[in-house]
């Protein structure tokens, strides 16, 4: 019997209920166990109870899903999986190809004809019961999706498994399965797709043509997402959209990707009176060098994703600071202008130098009234610290 199966039990699944509604430590749970279940449910039910109220919260569903740490940790979360919904056109198949627990599909309308497909058998027990929890009706089918024979659909979205075990980073992108390459070549096959990449993934191997979303919140970046075919929007350019818990915010590039990617050299200036720090999203995309270009701000140092202003940025994608003072990079000399500037509550941000800010501020020993922001970063190419005051509401969104 496959590991989830024993999950399905109504049993099982009481008695999970009854845990979480009496708020059971692992103390009682390990104890009750011992009196109802067998040695395999109580392996099955002791990794599941931690997952319950993280998948609660990742899907924003009560009810019961299947899966286990890795199929949840690498499923798509239901901001982004909702946000991606409205992608899709209104009728036909799509094909959810290495489709684990079915985070992608959760969303999708229901006016779509759907079919997850995967390698694994328990994967796609966990697809099936699941979209049968969100009252969604799909087939499943086992297969390789790099050598599908026999079916066909109008559509395809693709989440390559990004690692086999927990300790491997599921941000990396060496070890794609399928590769990008392998997709590109499936995707012939559909009128259009969506391909879900690690956020740092190189845009030199994507397609021209394609469209290149990345998605995630204002402090960050949580997924590239491809589009290919008839769901291109917006052909060769870049989107980035920030979700935060009430609204979406969605910035496009003005030019095209070759042009756009040689607009983004920006240049070195003098230090003027602001600083402003573009969020993860808008440095990953890139799309903070456009707001740059609009504002006549400068980089500080090349390959440093901090902008010098003349006025603060009012805007979601950015946070501002007004320069109190800086001084060439030196513990002394730091301490000196803490010191001078009266600051006891200390934040410290760095770019381009290499140090662990808490232990840095252990260091500095900060003693005074007064609160400030600490930037470790390169003028020019020098090392430098700037002493900032952050700007009050900096990140609202500017219409």
């Amino acid at each position: 019997m496959l590991y989830v199966s024993l999950l399905t039990s109504k049993e099982i699944q009481a008695f999970i209920t009854k845990v979480f509604k009496e708020k059971w430590d692992s103390l009682k749970i390990s104890a009750a166990l011992g009196k109802s279940f067998s040695e395999e449910e109580r392996r099955a039910i002791m990794d599941y109870i931690p997952l319950v109220k993280k998948f609660r919260e990742k899907f924003d569903f009560q009810e019961f899903l299947l899966c286990d740490k890795l199929a949840l940790e690498q499923s798509t979360a239901y901001d982004i999986s909702k946000w991606k919904a409205k992608l899709w056109p209104s009728s036909g198949c799509v094909h959810d190809l290495c489709c684990g627990m079915g985070g992608d599909s959760f969303f999708i309308p229901n006016s779509l004809e759907l079919t997850g497909i995967d390698m694994s058998e328990e994967r796609l027990q966990m697809y099936a019961y699941n979209m049968n929890a969100f009252q969604k009706r799909a087939n499943v089918l086992q297969a390789d999706v790099r050598n599908l024979s026999g079916i066909t659909a109008d559509y395809f979205s693709i989440d390559p498994a990004r690692r086999k075990s927990e300790s491997e980073n599921q941000r990396q992108f060496e070890n794609l399965t399928p590769t990008l390459s392998e997709i590109l070549n499936l995707a012939k096959k559909y009128r259009g797709g969506m391909i879900k990449l690690p956020p740092g993934y190189p845009i030199d191997e994507i397609p021209l043509d394609a469209e290149i979303i990345y998605l995630g919140s204002k402090q960050d970046c949580r997924e590239c997402l491809i589009l290919l075919g008839e769901l291109v929007q917006n052909p060769g350019k870049i989107r980035t959209v920030i979700l935060t818990k009430n609204d979406t915010f969605e910035f496009i590039s003005t030019s095209k990707r070759p042009d756009f990617e040689k607009e983004q050299n920006l240049e070195e200036g003098t230090l003027k009176k602001y600083l402003a720090e573009p969020c993860p999203l808008f440095v990953r995309s890139r799309i903070f060098t456009q707001f740059a270009r609009e504002r006549n701000a400068t980089i500080l140092s090349k390959g440093i994703a901090y902008l010098s202003c003349d006025e603060p940025i009012h805007h979601i994608g950015f946070s501002s600071f007004e320069i109190l003072d800086s001084v060439p990079l030196g513990t002394s000399a730091v301490k000196a202008m803490l010191k001078k500037h009266g600051i006891g509550k200390l934040t410290l941000k760095k770019r381009g130098v290499e140090i662990i800010p808490e232990e840095e501020i252990k260091r500095l020993k900060p003693k005074g009234k007064n609160e400030g922001v600490l930037f470790y970063t390169r003028i020019a190419g020098e090392k430098t610290a700037l002493l900032t005051k952050r700007i009050s509401g900096s990140n609202a969104h500017e219409c």
